[in-house]
């Protein structure tokens, strides 16, 4: 019987594997529960390695935006954050987000364009929508009041930007929905829907279509191939599922269940197309928020954008296996962690009232922390609150060493060693410093030294 399986192994293999696969089962509470909870953190194998000097290409949904946001504050050379579209470009706001793709057949519609440039269909997908006014549904442009010749001035520019692709060392491709509109007349796919003045002006031109499992995996077949034609160097693709919903469906069911299939068919179309490619890894950016606890996944309170400070764990994971070259100075549960996804670890701790792991999680980060006063007093908040007294002192001292001037941070260190009888020497050594800094707050010292035996 003919097989369409992704994986296949000799039984003896199979159970080797599992023999060895120290992640083999589902998280539980009392075995690998910390897998998942308070953050959760998939693992993954990578393929290949990306140097600190590696530039880097990103295309795909919006989340690619926060990918190629967090490289570039890494220190990477992002080529698609170094976008020049000309005067309209400036105008209709941030030229990287024209690279926002929503579908497969969208990113490979650009890609093709940008790298056959004869296939680029022109004038003819740039569309009337009343006089003098345009829309680009391929670039997510409605609307477009200017001359058609300086619309596709601005589109040659794009073209140019995306045909960076070839020359990055690392493409990154984010898919988003399978939710598309197809231009008949073209034989198309878009972006974004067309307008509905659009569709009015031509109901036969304009269809509505939900993507199969086959249209995804086949799209990405053919930009593999055709970025492999194109380029001279090695390629290096990361595949990630956006974990940012659809907004609305155009389908007549609830959009939870149209999300659920959009993404649960490109999760599937992507494994199959990753099988058997050393060059090309899928990384489980959607998996790291759709796991994880939606009090600290969202921002803005919309179910819908991914928090930076998940963004920054995403990332780190991503630098960390994948790019052993960069600078990754913290540590939580004995992973290794950037700075920046230190920090984010301590704000979603804090969010979740986990006392206990920001503990842990500021012991062994003490040195990152000490310079970071706003964060450093949500600490202390924290650890107080979960009686780690000694560790909010020791968070406390950082404060004080950060802001010799404000005596309240001063006299909250001496109320709290005062506590503690072990520490009545150090609390005497910080009252003679309160006494130096802030002479006149003599009430203050007066009844901290009667607390002291």
């Amino acid at each position: 019987m003919t097989s369409n399986a992704v994986y296949s192994s000799t039984s003896s293999q199979a159970f080797e594997n599992a023999r060895k696969n120290t992640l083999r089962r589902y998280p539980a509470p009392d075995a690998g529960g910390e897998r998942l909870y308070p953050l959760v953190s998939p693992s993954v194998s990578p393929t290949f390695s990306i140097g600190k000097t590696d530039s880097v290409f990103a295309i795909g949904s919006c989340f690619a935006r926060n990918l190629e946001g967090a490289l570039h504050r890494a220190g990477m050379n992002v080529l698609s954050r170094q976008i020049d579209l000309g005067t309209i470009g400036q105008n209709v706001g941030a030229a990287s987000n024209f690279l926002n793709k929503y579908n497969a057949s969208s990113i490979l519609n650009d890609l093709r364009w940008a790298l056959d440039r004869d296939s680029f269909p022109g004038e003819d997908i740039i569309y009337p929508v009343s006089d003098e006014v345009y829309c680009d549904p391929q670039l997510g442009l409605i609307r477009l009041p200017y001359p058609l010749a300086d619309i596709m001035d601005m589109r040659a520019r794009y073209l140019d930007a995306m045909a960076q692709v070839i020359t990055a060392d690392v493409v990154i491709i984010t898919l988003g929905y399978v939710e598309t509109w197809y231009d008949k007349e073209l034989d198309l796919y878009l972006n974004i829907a067309p307008p509905p003045r659009l569709c009015a002006k031509f109901p036969d031109r304009f269809e509505f279509r939900v993507l199969g499992f086959e249209d995804v995996r086949q799209a990405l077949e053919d930009i593999y191939v055709l970025l492999k034609k194109h380029r001279e160097k090695p390629l290096k693709m990361l595949l990630t599922v956006s974990p940012v919903p659809l907004v609305s469906t155009f389908r007549d069911v609830d959009v939870l269940v149209a999300n659920t299939y959009s993404k649960s068919v490109q999760r599937a179309a992507a494994e199959t197309f990753v099988a058997g490619k050393p060059d090309v890894d899928y990384f489980p950016s959607y998996e790291f928020v759709t796991l994880s606890n939606p009090e600290i996944c969202w921002a803005r309170g919309d179910y819908r954008h991914v928090s930076p400070d998940v963004v920054a764990r995403i990332m780190s994971n991503v630098l960390v296996n994948y790019a052993p070259d960069f600078d990754v100075p913290g540590t939580y549960q004995g992973t290794s962690m950037t700075t920046e996804a230190t920090f984010a670890t301590a704000r979603l701790l804090m969010k979740l009232g986990e006392g206990d792991e920001l503990a842990g999680l500021f012991s062994q980060n003490r040195a990152l922390f000490s310079g970071q006063e706003t964060l450093l007093a949500q600490i202390v908040e924290t650890l107080q609150k979960s009686a780690h007294v000694k560790l909010a002192a020791d968070a406390l001292e950082e404060l004080v060493t950060l802001a010799p001037h404000k005596p309240l941070i001063l006299q909250r260190l001496i109320s709290l060693t005062s506590r503690d009888p072990e520490d009545q020497e150090k609390t005497r050594q910080l009252l003679a410093i309160h006494s130096e800094r802030f002479p006149a707050r003599s009430d203050f010292r007066t009844r901290i030294e009667k607390s002291l035996v």
